[in-house]
């Protein structure tokens, strides 16, 4: 029980002195703060990538503000703390409005990875369309169909897949940019895309419209996308089966 105490007295000396520092230089967090959020508005159309990573510590400065403020009331710093509310209630605003600039920024993926000029692709089918229709069983090209799911705007696809002669196990997609074989949202699309499967021994459909989202590049702007279908068998050993090319847009997050 003694060393409990001990224990507890140890933990509750180290958080004070946290406390006592961070109500002394809480001050600079908002500076760490716009510094970011300048950042991220300097980049956000010329350098997406840049612009992701300043937004991150933008919302890991608004952590350690939050932070802060708990200090503040843990040392009663009441004019610190009225202060800091202050500057934490322009945060929020300012919060506000750049998830929106975040939300509609475009990327540039389509115009950096235009689809090379003679490029052979297909188009998705519209929403509508049925994704057994067109399948050939003669015809291997046919056994992957995909469709545009998203009304408003594109990135967001449903696939079905036809194959035959398959043993129990898993199928999922993996996708890529054609002109320069760049991974497009890797672990998500395998994720959505996974699907078990009993197998069969005639040709069947393994996939009925799964779901899956492309998130590089931008509403209405298209780039050539190499679609792969793999199987995964339950050793774990992994094959691909079929790859087809689409011309795809992304999904404007």
């Amino acid at each position: 029980m003694k060393q409990l105490e001990n224990l507890q007295n140890i933990v509750k000396t180290f958080l004070g002195k946290v406390a006592y520092f961070i109500s002394l230089v809480w001050f600079l967090i908002p500076v760490a703060t716009y510094y970011s959020l300048k950042k991220t508005v300097l980049y956000l159309e010329d350098a997406p990538a840049k612009a992701d990573f300043y937004l991150n510590m933008y919302f890991f400065t608004l952590l350690l503000f939050i932070i802060a403020g708990i200090c503040l009331i843990y040392r009663r710093k009441s004019v610190q703390l009225c202060i800091a509310a202050f500057i934490g209630v322009l945060m929020l605003i300012v919060t506000f409005f750049l998830s929106f600039a975040v939300m509609s920024a475009p990327t540039g993926f389509a115009q950096e990875h235009p689809i090379p000029e003679g490029l052979e692709y297909h188009t998705p089918l519209n929403r509508d369309a049925n994704l057994e229709e067109g399948v050939c069983e003669s015809d291997s090209t046919t056994y992957l169909q995909i469709r545009n799911e998203n009304q408003g705007g594109g990135g967001i696809y449903e696939y079905s897949f036809f194959y035959p002669q398959l043993p129990e196990g898993s199928i999922f997609l993996r996708c890529y940019e054609v002109t320069e074989n760049l991974p497009l949202s890797e672990d998500r699309i395998k994720k959505a895309s996974m699907q078990e499967t009993k197998g069969s021994n005639h040709i069947a459909c393994h996939v009925n419209c799964k779901r899956f989202t492309i998130y590089e590049g931008d509403w209405g702007e298209y780039y050539a996308a190499r679609i792969e279908v793999w199987f995964k068998d339950t050793k774990g050993r992994e094959r691909k089966l079929l790859e087809k090319i689409y011309a795809v847009e992304g999904w404007m997050r």
